[in-house]
């Protein structure tokens, strides 16, 4: 692991997670939807953030990410965000993400406000990250459906490319004293267009997204995330 586990930090409940920044590695695959904006669910987007909105339709995100022990830490994940007014830089709130890892859940509420819940992932114990096919689901705690993912990789773009992000959060800690909370994020990843369909429970909490099919999907393979810290990775140049 990136962090050593002696300097970890300890949450309120007694669970331990790495200090900011989180240097993740792995592989993501990424879906971009468009959708009416009062189509999304009331607490998709918090009062003092505004999303995106073009002729009254909003941009969706979903992603399921594999995390490898290269990183500092290694778990699945799976997520939707919106995107938001945030200033120069794409900006997204996080509203609905599930993982496998405690230390993930408590790290990321404490450190950037992001709302993660503990969920179950079906992933083959043979994932390879260079595969061109993947099938995959995600389900609560509770063991309902939250998505399930068929994606086949189509055509690959050279070279390994940034990703800049911020991420805005409704503070989770209202004692803080703060109304939003923004965290950078860095992505840098080799890309690949694909087909991705997507499954999601009617009554699910990814239900709004039900019966829709993505503008474009995506995998993002040799993944690099950072999250919190410094705006850039200083370490990483475009490579061909």
């Amino acid at each position: 692991m990136g962090t050593e586990i002696d300097t970890w930090l300890t949450s309120p409940a007694g669970v331990v997670y790495p200090p900011a920044p989180w240097n993740l590695r792995g592989t993501a695959y990424v879906s971009l939807w468009q959708i009416r904006a009062s189509a999304l669910p009331f607490d998709a987007v918090p009062g003092r953030l505004r999303p995106i909105s073009a002729f009254g339709r909003v941009v969706v995100g979903t992603a399921f990410a594999i995390y490898e022990p290269a990183g500092d830490l290694a778990y699945h994940e799976v997520l939707a965000a919106v995107q938001v007014h945030g200033g120069t830089r794409p900006s997204v709130t996080v509203p609905f993400v599930w993982v496998d890892h405690p230390a993930s859940v408590a790290g990321a509420r404490t450190l950037w406000s992001i709302p993660k819940q503990e969920g179950v992932f079906g992933i083959p114990l043979a994932f390879e990250a260079q595969q061109v096919e993947l099938e995959a689901r995600a389900a609560g705690s509770d063991g309902q459906l939250i998505a399930a993912l068929r994606f086949r990789s189509r055509t690959s773009i050279p070279g390994r490319w940034p990703v800049p992000l911020s991420i805005l959060q409704e503070t989770l800690d209202k004692s803080s004293g703060r109304g939003v909370q923004r965290t950078p994020a860095q992505v840098w990843a080799r890309v690949s267009l694909g087909d991705a369909t997507w499954s999601f429970a009617r009554q699910g909490p990814l239900g709004f997204l039900h019966g829709r099919n993505p503008l474009v999907s995506a995998s993002l393979r040799q993944m690099t995330l950072k999250i919190g810290g410094r705006d850039h990775l200083p370490s990483e140049r475009h490579k061909s």
